[in-house]
C-alpha cells in the first residue's frame, strides 16, 4: 500500500497515520497526503495519464490525494480556487468502479458517472448538517449554506485510466473551515468558523482531519451502494439527491456549461433528476429537456405544490 506524503513548507500537515488508516479502514488503497501541493486534482489526474500501469492498479478502487493547503486549486471554467494556508481543506479522490473486488458489483453504465459529482456533494451535505449548517445541495456542483452561501465546491472530472475500455473519476473538494468572514473572498463564500463553529476557527486542521474521515467513509458507502445497484434509483440516491436539491420545483435559469460571463441559456421549472444523474427541465413552450452540465444563476418561487410537481416529474 503506498501513501505518499510532501513536507515542503511550514503550513498545517495532516495527521498521515491518523488519516491513513481512517481511509485504509474505508476501503481506499493509496492514501496521498501533501503539506503544500500545487493542486490536488493535478497530481492525481498526472498519475493516471502517465503513470504505468503498475503505479494505476495501485490505486484501486478508491484513493485519495489531500492537503490544507494548494497553491493553484482550480474550480469549474478553469476559475482560481484560492485559501489561506491550513484554513481549507482540499482532497481529490480517485474513483475506478471497474477496480471493485467486491463480488457483488456491477458494471457500471456510462451514463452513471453523471452521479458522482452529487454523490460528492451529498457526502458532505450530511457533515454540515451534522455541525448544525443548513447546507443543501446547489447543482451541479456547489454546497450552500442557506442556499446562499458558498461553503463547498465539488469539481468531478473523468481520466482515461488503465485501458481504453476503462474511466475513472477524480472528485476533487474545497472545504472551507477556519476562514474568518473578512478574509472570504466573497460576500456569497462561506466557512464552518464563519457559520459560529468555534472548534473550526481554533483548531481547523483538527477539523480538516475529522471532515475527511467522514468525506473518506460516506463516499465509499453511496458509490458501494451505486456498484452493487448499478443504477442510482434502485442505491436510494436519486431520491436522496433530490431531498438534498432545494431548486427542485422552482423556476430556474441556467447557463451553459462553457459560458463564464454567467448569461441565461434556459429557464424554466426544474422538475427533478433522471436516472443518469441529469437536471430535468421544463421549458414554458412544454418541452423537456434533460440537462447534463451547466449552471444554476437563479431559482424563483415555487410554481406549484410539491405533489403537483411529482405528479407532473412522473408524466415527463
Amino acid at each position: 500500500m503506498e501513501k505518499n506524503i510532501h513536507t515542503q513548507s511550514d503550513h498545517s500537515v495532516l495527521d498521515a497515520p491518523h488519516i491513513r488508516t481512517t481511509a485504509l479502514d474505508s476501503g481506499y488503497s493509496s492514501v496521498n497526503l501533501y503539506d503544500q501541493v500545487d493542486s490536488t486534482t493535478t497530481r492525481a489526474r498526472e498519475l493516471l495519464m502517465d503513470g504505468t500501469d503498475p503505479e494505476r492498479e495501485q490505486l484501486g478502487e478508491l484513493s485519495i490525494y489531500a492537503s490544507l493547503y494548494q497553491s493553484a486549486g482550480r474550480g469549474r471554467l478553469a476559475r482560481a480556487w484560492t485559501a489561506p494556508p491550513g484554513a481549507c481543506l482540499a482532497a481529490s479522490i480517485v474513483v475506478r468502479p471497474h477496480a471493485s473486488a467486491d463480488p457483488l458489483a456491477r458494471e457500471l453504465p456510462e451514463g452513471s458517472y453523471h452521479w458522482m459529482t452529487l454523490i460528492a456533494g451529498l457526502s458532505v451535505v450530511d457533515i454540515w448538517r451534522g455541525y448544525g449548517v443548513d447546507a443543501a445541495l446547489k447543482w451541479p456542483n456547489d454546497v450552500l449554506v442557506d442556499g446562499a452561501r458558498k461553503i463547498c465546491g465539488i469539481l468531478a472530472q473523468l481520466a482515461p485510466a488503465s485501458s481504453p475500455f476503462t474511466t475513472a473519476a477524480i472528485l476533487g473538494y474545497g472545504v472551507n473551515i477556519g476562514q474568518e468572514r473578512a478574509i472570504l473572498p466573497t460576500a456569497q463564500a462561506t466557512s464552518l468558523a464563519a457559520e459560529g463553529d468555534q472548534s473550526a476557527g481554533e483548531d481547523p486542521t483538527g477539523v480538516a482531519h475529522e471532515l475527511l474521515g467522514q468525506i473518506l467513509a460516506g463516499l465509499d458507502r453511496r458509490i458501494s451502494s451505486l456498484v452493487r445497484h448499478g443504477d442510482a434509483m434502485s442505491a436510494g440516491l436519486l431520491a436522496e439527491a433530490e431531498a438534498a436539491l432545494p431548486l427542485i420545483g422552482t423556476r430556474i435559469a441556467l447557463a451553459s456549461p462553457t459560458d463564464a460571463s454567467g448569461t441565461p441559456a434556459l429557464e424554466g421549472l426544474a422538475l427533478g433528476r433522471a436516472p443518469t444523474g441529469a437536471l430535468l427541465l421544463r421549458t414554458a413552450d412544454g418541452h423537456s429537456h434533460r440537462i447534463d452540465a451547466g449552471g444554476v444563476l437563479t431559482t424563483g418561487i415555487p410554481l406549484t405544490p410539491v405533489h403537483d410537481t411529482k405528479e407532473k416529474r412522473a408524466n415527463n
